[in-house]
């Protein structure tokens, strides 16, 4: 009897050690920070945990941060980084409703930023007011269309915790900041194709995304406020 039970114990130690490896291998771990082990901390505190399978939650959050901070060949972000939080009675269900509210939440910060633009170039009297007033109006329409369309979206984060009886969920999405903000031009595109020439042509450099690299650049959307 004592034989069989130190076989199964050790048959189990086996089977673990295992399955650490093969987690290790399958998603490639990596040393986390103490800044990262610190969050991890708060985080589980809290009583977030990753979903069964996923990369454990420090590990997810490296691969977000590192997405934060990677710029392209000009020193602009080349990812946008947007977070979503959703309670629902099904996981599932919650789930869905926070990568949505992500995605809202990454267009809603380009169309804040490309606005900025729009209103400094009415500011420095280089556009109307009626035309800048449309234009703003032009990306408001083409952001909701392109949060409910926007495709290739990377999840790079998702936690989940329970809420007396029902599931928060977290979700954190990376997408490309140059391909997000192509969306919304070419929705704004399809948007004037009724607009009279002479508008079109007010609209011209607006369409143009070098006319969005300038001023304060930010990259992460929908970030909880610190407790």
């Amino acid at each position: 009897m004592k034989k069989t039970m130190l076989f199964l114990v050790a048959m189990v130690a086996i089977g673990m050690v295992q399955e650490a490896n093969a987690q290790a291998k399958k998603f490639k771990l990596v040393k986390v920070s103490r800044d990262t082990k610190r969050e991890v901390k708060k985080l589980e505190k809290e009583g977030w945990n990753n979903l069964p399978g996923d990369m454990p939650i420090g590990q997810q959050l490296n691969n977000a941060w590192a997405k934060e901070a990677e710029v392209d060949d000009e020193g602009l972000p080349k990812w946008v980084v947007a977070t979503g939080e959703s309670v629902a009675e099904f996981q599932s269900t919650a789930e869905m409703q926070a990568l949505e509210l992500a995605k809202l939440n990454l267009v809603r910060l380009l169309e804040s930023q490309m606005r900025s633009v729009v209103e400094t170039e009415q500011a420095n009297n280089r556009l109307d007011a009626k035309s800048a007033a449309s234009i703003s109006k032009t990306m408001e329409v083409a952001t909701n269309k392109v949060s409910k369309k926007l495709s290739r979206v990377m999840p790079v984060v998702k936690m989940h915790r329970e809420v007396k009886k029902s599931t928060q969920m977290q979700v954190k999405i990376a997408y490309n900041y140059a391909l997000a903000r192509k969306a919304i031009l070419d929705e704004m595109k399809l948007e004037l194709q009724n607009e009279s020439e002479d508008m079109r042509a007010k609209y011209d450099k607006f369409l143009n995304p070098e006319m969005y690299k300038q001023g304060d650049i930010s990259n992460v959307a929908g970030e909880q406020p610190a407790k």
